[in-house]
This record gives structure tokens, C-alpha cells and sequence, in this order.
């Protein structure tokens, strides 16, 4: 989804003797090596490869390692010239990450209609994920004049392509037109009065700023009123202000204590930011057994990114025993939400028999799908 406020930003090893390490270096592609999470190594095989030839999916995944930071310094300079370079042969996925950096001004100057142009072109080949930037865009106001029913046009438009993170952006849309409909004074008033359904309408426009202005402190004094009578999204908010500090001060702690109160009520994304500060001993110490179990929890409610970082404990034996069946179970169904880092471990896995049945044509299969979401084979 594309609205900035809705998600947190979220942050694996192998050991092998040392005499095998050369001669891996060169047995394993740069893909395999990133699916196995060896991001130095496939940093330095994609980057061999793009010095031999102008392969604009290499092109795009030393963009995105710049621009995440894996296998290398964090540079979004490095990341726009290699984006680029990809987007210069019309590469659709180059486009869309290019677009970004372009309409926040990293890396580059920012130029909005540049970022525009640029996802009009991914559109015109039928990219749903552009649709939802240029609505993202329109919503938030990143390098345009912010146009709320130019974003509702947009994500609509997305919702007639099939994305359902479009409809979740309309419905919160709604929310803000029923505010907008009239004064938040009969709001204000049965928030006082103590409905937590106001409470949380009123922290939602104080947090947006589309009804009123942006007030990140008085949004989160509203959550915080809804959350503790038990209001799911709310406190699922109130983790996301004191984990971003975005307009208030940062308490990992507070945030973490939010996300397991919402995370108890099925919230997808609490579940999956819960288990994240679990994993990584973000706000409280590392605690990876129960964090592989919240990520089930997140995995069953439909969380991809859930579904990536359960496999990977899985493989890798952390918080669970080892069982590589069990993470081509969840690369799976992370793949099968598109989600191109598991396209890429399952391709792996279904080539090589790896926790699943050897099936050299479903792996091409998704190695084609891969292909088509932008990443390379």
C-alpha cells in the first residue's frame, strides 16, 4: 500500500570452511547466492555480470542492493544510475523504483513529474504496482500538489486491476471523506464523550492531516485513548508512531507492547512488526522462538513479508528446528502473493529438489514469473 504512514519500515548467516568458500564463490550464481542471503557474494556476481553485459534485470538488482543496503553501503546515487540504466531499456520494475526515489528527491532531485512520466510508461504495459505509486503519490503529496480524489481515481483504477492493497487504501479514503463531509466538532464530541470509533476517526485526521493540520502528537493522544479500550487498528497505530518517532518520540518499548495488544486481535501488520522487533530485539530482548511464532500468526493472516522471514528461520534453523520442507511451505505462499524474493528461493528449490519435490517445470514456471515481476533467472 502506498500511504507513507501505513507500514513500518522493516529490517541471515551461512558459515562454510573456509577452503570451500573460493570455489562456492563460483559454483552458485549471484541469484542463488541472494536466496541463500548471501548478499556480499551476489553483490559482487551481479555486479561481474553487469561489467560483461548490459542485462537490465542485473542492472535492477544492483539498483535495488544499493538502494537496501545489501551486500553494500546504503546509496541511492549508485541506486538511481543503476535504475537508470535498466529503466533506459524499459525495464518496468527499474521504472517504478526510480520513480520513487525521484518523487522523494533521494538520490536525485526531486521531480514529480519526471516520477509521473515515468510510471505512466510502466502502466501503459500494464503494471498494477504503478497504478498504486501514482495514487500514492496524489495522497501524500510526494512531488505533486496532494489531490485526494485524484488518489481515489488512481486506486481505483488499481482495485480494476486486482490489487487489494488498492481497496485497503480506499477504504481508508472513505474514512476521510465521511470527516471531511462536515465539521469534526460532532467527532470531537462523541470522542470526548468516549467512543472509541470517534477517538480513532479524530487521531486518523490529526495523523493524515487531510481534514485538519497534521498533528502526529494529537494523533497519537487519540490512538492512545482508543487503544486502550481495545480498539485493534488504533493500537495498532499507536505502535506505528512510537516505532517510526514520526512527530513524536521513539519508544520501541511502548511500540512493542501496542503491536502485541493488536497482534492479539488478529491485526496483520501488528503481527508481522511484532514479530519483526522479536526477531531482531527491537524494543525488548532477541526472542526468536516466539517470534517464528508470531510469524505464523502473521503468515496465516496473509502477511508475505511473514511468510519470507518464517521460511528463512526455517532454513536457517533460528527460533525453530531446521526443516526445509517447512520454509518451501512458506516461500510458497509468499510467491504466490508475487513476492519476488520467495519466487526466487522456491525457483532455487524447485530446480534443485531442495524441501520439495524436484520439478524442473514448475521451476521454470515461476522462474518466468520471476522474469515478469523484474527480477532476473
Amino acid at each position: 500500500m502506498a500511504l507513507k504512514f501505513r507500514y513500518v519500515a522493516l529490517l541471515a548467516c551461512l558459515h562454510f570452511p573456509v577452503q570451500f568458500a573460493h570455489a562456492q564463490a563460483f559454483s552458485r550464481t549471484p541469484n542463488e547466492e541472494y536466496a541463500k542471503g548471501n548478499y556480499a557474494r551476489a553483490f559482487r556476481g551481479f555486479f561481474e555480470q553487469a561489467a560483461r553485459s548490459n542485462d537490465p534485470n542485473v542492472q535492477f538488482n544492483l539498483g535495488m542492493m544499493y538502494e537496501r543496503g545489501q551486500g553494500t553501503d546504503q546509496n541511492d546515487v549508485e541506486a538511481v544510475k543503476w535504475y537508470s540504466r535498466a529503466v533506459d531499456q524499459g525495464h518496468v520494475p527499474a521504472m517504478r523504483q526510480l520513480a520513487g526515489l525521484m518523487s522523494a528527491g533521494r538520490g536525485i532531485k526531486q521531480d514529480g513529474a519526471g516520477a509521473l512520466a515515468l510510471l505512466r510508461k510502466a502502466i501503459e504495459q500494464n503494471d498494477v504496482g504503478a497504478i498504486e505509486q501514482v495514487a500514492g503519490m496524489y495522497l501524500e503529496g510526494r512531488g505533486v500538489p496532494a489531490d485526494q480524489a485524484q488518489a481515489k481515481q488512481w486506486y481505483q483504477k488499481a482495485v480494476a486491476a486486482g490489487s487489494k492493497n488498492a481497496q485497503e487504501a480506499l477504504n481508508l479514503i472513505a474514512a476521510m471523506e465521511r470527516q471531511a463531509a462536515g465539521p469534526l466538532a460532532p467527532i470531537r464530541k462523541r470522542a470526548i464523550a468516549g467512543d472509541a470509533n470517534a477517538q480513532y476517526d479524530l487521531a486518523v485526521a490529526y495523523h493524515t492531516g487531510n481534514t485538519v493540520p497534521k498533528d502526529p502528537a494529537l494523533a497519537l493522544e487519540w490512538y492512545l485513548k482508543a487503544a486502550e479500550q481495545g480498539h485493534a487498528m488504533a493500537q495498532f497505530y499507536a505502535g506505528l508512531l512510537y516505532s517510526n518517532g514520526d512527530g513524536v518520540a521513539q519508544d520501541l518499548v511502548q511500540a512493542r507492547a501496542w503491536f502485541t495488544k493488536a497482534a492479539a486481535q488478529e491485526n496483520k501488520d501488528a503481527a508481522t512488526n511484532l514479530a519483526v522487533m522479536l526477531d531482531l530485539g527491537k524494543g525488548g530482548p532477541v526472542d526468536l522462538p516466539q517470534a517464528a511464532v508470531v510469524y505464523q500468526q502473521a503468515a496465516k493472516l496473509g502477511s508475505a513479508q511473514a511468510q519470507v522471514r518464517l521460511a528463512g528461520m526455517y532454513w536457517m534453523g533460528q527460533g525453530v528446528k531446521k526443516d526445509y520442507s517447512q520454509a518451501a511451505i512458506y516461500y510458497r505462499q509468499a510467491a504466490e502473493q508475487n513476492d519476488v524474493t520467495a519466487i526466487r528461493k522456491l525457483v532455487y528449490l524447485l530446480e534443485n529438489g531442495v524441501g520439495t519435490a524436484r520439478n524442473v517445470d514448475e521451476s521454470k514456471k515461476w522462474a518466468a514469473k520471476l522474469e515478469q515481476l523484474g527480477g532476473s533467472n
